[in-house]
């Protein structure tokens, strides 16, 4: 019988109903307007050109030389002066040199090692080595790399520092999840005492382990005839692989809850907490109870060579867990814009970020990944960006404190859906289709996460916001499938749009083209905010890399805006668009929609309802 204290705390987190939206609110967040600068400006003067606010993710002296801590002292302070935010940052993988250097006379001590006891490289930095040494995979449960990364931290708050990001966060479990690692002294030892811990006696014995206290996992496999290939191409099929990938995945959350809780110690207050991830697979939520924001990659498949739909799922998820996401594209994303020069898609992938409710960082400086050419950079020009930046910062009312459908206040909760996606990892893909598909025919909707891995489960009262449920084939717990039995919401099993009910296509329609792409927004805390819905024009053609103006009309079902107007009619929609004037139209009213007409539609239009 197993006996787990995860899920255990897990399941106490939801009967508490966990991370409310005041525990959130009580850290150091980003804004929907902030303007973020993926890595330091080249030079003071690109933060004003961008209005930047933000530096996410901004290293740390590379030594403690007193020359190199001065020099990011004053990175610092330039931000500072500009009333910018700066987050140093803690690799997790990827400085191999300064582990070497850290020491240099036991360093191989600390790679992750694969079933023969080989070290493992980091398989994307094949074209690095430092002093004779490729890019080894250091393990992040040594504990002479603990050292190191806690000295990356210190070396961070040497100056005034605001936030702290961790790349590569996942460490060993990385190692463990897909490259064949790690079978370290300290994984075995670490793994031993894991099992011992959470299962019974029994449990082992049936698992064929007689003795815990002499159990070694890589003799285990080897016993088995596991191969070091076959344990990196098949884990989960390898006898234990999925409780060895649970335990190193509690191992990596541990780890980086310490690094964050030691360098708040180090500064004496709150930091801002991010790590290198996004929305995008089970595995990469792992750490989302631990901070404040998502800060890294986010696949945007330039290679298509169109405005990809896929990011705002990510950016509906993130929203979902009352984060944030701060976005950049893939390496193999930057490497195609850099061989084909096309600003203008990149442009695209910046409304569309900012209009779902996360942010697209400053693509100033881009890493670019591929098979031909390895690491390289491309450097995008403040003229074809900085001004889509301004424009964000000059509408960050319209902005800051706007969410999509969902907020919990005191204990009102208030949705503008009639629709809700409940969200579980185990139902990733399929909720993950039903939100994109939802997306492209612009029907709104909600999500709720209900997964006790995240500490958030399903209430009675989210549920009762809604007349729809759509859920995936994979059941809720028992007790959460209850609620939805008991409530009086439509439960709808994902499989395609046709599917759904003929209403729940009828709250929101765009005519004039079938590439525009919608997100109603509202303020919850301010009851004399306008609602705002964003248009995205993604009409975009490669030869002239820029989409072409169309006109549109947009009509929006009553029932969708009630409950945040107070009943009250939207009598003028003000049109607020990037290098254009102000425009504010009639509002077209019946008993049961409101609409308005938009001619030569742009890139991205913010509509200021009003009802006044």
């Amino acid at each position: 019988m197993v006996v787990s204290v995860f899920v255990m705390y897990a399941s106490l987190c939801c009967m508490l109903v966990a991370i409310t939206e005041e525990a959130v609110s009580a850290r150091p967040f980003i804004k929907a307007s902030d303007v973020v600068f993926m890595y330091p400006a080249e030079g003071p003067s690109q933060y004003d050109a961008y209005s930047g606010t933000v530096v996410g993710w901004a290293g740390r002296p590379r030594t403690r030389n007193t020359q190199e801590v001065e020099a990011f002292r004053r990175r610092v302070e330039e931000a500072h002066k500009r009333g910018m935010r700066y987050c140093a940052s803690d690799d997790f993988l990827v400085d191999f040199r300064g582990f070497i250097d850290f020491r240099p006379d036991n360093f191989m001590d600390a790679t992750c090692r694969d079933l023969d006891d080989n070290p493992i490289r980091v398989p994307w930095l094949w074209d690095h080595e430092y002093k004779g040494h490729p890019a080894y995979w250091w393990c992040t449960n040594n504990p002479d790399y603990q050292a190191y990364l806690r000295d990356q931290a210190e070396r961070g708050c040497m100056a005034p520092i605001d936030g702290l990001h961790i790349d590569d966060y996942s460490g060993t479990s990385a190692c463990s999840a897909y490259n064949g690692g790690c079978f370290c002294r300290y994984c075995m030892e670490g793994f031993r005492e894991y099992l011992s811990q959470q299962f019974s006696p029994a449990w082992l014995r049936e698992m064929g382990i007689e003795k815990i206290d002499e159990f070694d996992y890589r003799k285990f496999l080897k016993s088995k005839d596991i191969t070091a290939e076959q344990f990196k191409k098949a884990r989960h099929e390898c006898p234990l692989g999925d409780v060895f990938q649970d335990f190193q995945n509690s191992r990596m959350k541990r780890m980086v809850q310490e690094i964050f809780e030691y360098a708040e110690q180090l500064r004496g207050k709150p930091l801002l907490r991010s790590v290198n991830s996004s929305a995008s697979s089970p595995r990469a939520l792992l750490p989302a109870p631990l901070i404040d924001f998502f800060c890294g990659e986010v696949p945007h498949h330039a290679e298509n060579a169109q405005p990809p739909i896929e990011p705002v799922f990510v950016f509906r998820l993130v929203e979902a867990l009352r984060r944030r996401q701060t976005a950049t594209a893939a390496g193999h994303d930057w490497a195609w814009i850099k061989a084909h020069e096309k600003p203008g898609l990149v442009r695209n992938w910046i409304a569309q970020a900012y209009a779902f409710g996360s942010v697209f960082m400053v693509p100033h400086r881009q890493w670019c990944y591929n098979a031909e050419f390895g690491t390289h950079w491309w450097h995008g020009k403040p003229e074809d960006f900085a001004y889509i930046y301004r424009f964000v910062r000059e509408h960050s009312p319209l902005l800051d404190g706007y969410v999509h459908f969902v907020h919990q206040r005191l204990r009102l909760m208030v949705s503008l859906a009639n629709t809700a996606l409940i969200y579980t990892n185990a139902n990733f893909a399929e909720i993950r289709d039903a939100a994109l598909k939802l997306t492209e025919a612009n029907i709104p909707y909600a999500i709720i996460v209900a997964d006790e891995e995240l500490s958030m489960c399903l209430t009675a009262e989210a549920i009762e916001l809604y007349e729809y449920i759509i859920v995936g084939p994979k059941p809720l717990p028992d007790e959460q499938e209850e609620l939805l039995k008991n409530s009086e919401a439509q439960v709808v099993q994902w499989e395609n749009l046709s599917g759904l009910p003929d209403v729940i296509n009828k709250s929101l329609i765009v005519e004039g083209s079938d590439r525009i792409r919608t997100s109603i927004r509202y303020n919850p805390d301010d009851s004399s905010a306008p609602i705002v819905c964003h248009l995205l024009n993604q009409n975009y053609e490669l030869e002239k890399d820029e989409v072409y103006p169309v006109d549109v009309r947009v009509t929006l079902n009553r029932d969708l805006l009630d409950k945040a107007t107070g009943n009250s009619k939207i009598r003028t929609v003000v049109i607020h668009s990037p290098r254009r004037a102000l425009i504010e139209l009639p509002v077209m009213n019946t008993d049961d929609t409101i609409s308005f007409e938009i001619k030569d539609l742009g890139l991205w239009t913010i509509v200021e309802l009003r009802n006044s």
